[in-house]
């Protein structure tokens, strides 16, 4: 939740600095990737080997604590984030049904994320890594595997994949701290 909010918040940012939404989207993935890795490195990873309570009690520490940080940084008041020109339109699906063209973009955008992670994980060494780590971690470490330095970068791509999700909500739902519902009714649920 925290990351996809992180997310949404550099790709507002990002937006109202450069005026591109397409580049507000490639800053804001590495971004939101950077401060996942950093959360995993200096935080989360301690907390491996120890009980799964453990695990979900600082994950929701976290979450607070970033949720706070980022009152803090962007303040309580929603930061804009309008839909480019070129997506702001709609497509006759059917003749006579109009959909929004940003609802079809983040549907196109989903189901690339969807492929590049099959193709990923099943046809690449990385994915065949991951796999293996996660299948018997000692024996992956034993072959040579730097397991975490693979979990890391995993949580790095999944923290930058929150970050797009955030990225592509942010135009629908207000930019703000628990923006998990829309600000309009009009615009129905993500």
């Amino acid at each position: 939740g925290s990351l996809y909010i992180a997310g949404a918040f550099f790709a507002a940012t990002f937006l109202q600095l450069t005026g591109s939404f397409a580049l507000a989207v490639l800053l804001a993935l590495p971004a939101t990737a950077l401060l996942g890795a950093a959360l995993e490195l200096a935080v989360l990873r301690r907390f491996y080997a120890r009980s799964h309570l453990d695990q979900v009690l600082v994950t929701f520490g976290l979450i607070l604590i970033l949720n706070e940080l980022t009152r803090i940084v962007w303040g309580p008041v929603p930061v804009p984030m309008p839909l480019p020109s070129w997506l702001s339109g709609s497509v006759e699906i059917v003749p006579g049904v109009p959909y929004p063209a940003f609802r079809l973009a983040i549907l196109a955008v989903g189901g690339l994320v969807a492929l590049g992670l099959y193709l990923v994980v099943a046809h690449t060494r990385a994915g065949m890594w991951v796999r293996a780590g996660a299948s018997d971690r000692a024996m992956a470490s034993a072959l040579g595997v730097d397991v975490e330095l693979v979990f890391s970068a995993v949580f790095a791509a999944g923290a930058a994949l929150a970050g797009l999700a955030g990225t592509m909500a942010g135009p629908i739902l207000a930019v703000q701290v628990g923006m998990v519902r829309p600000t309009n009714a009009r615009f129905g649920s993500v």
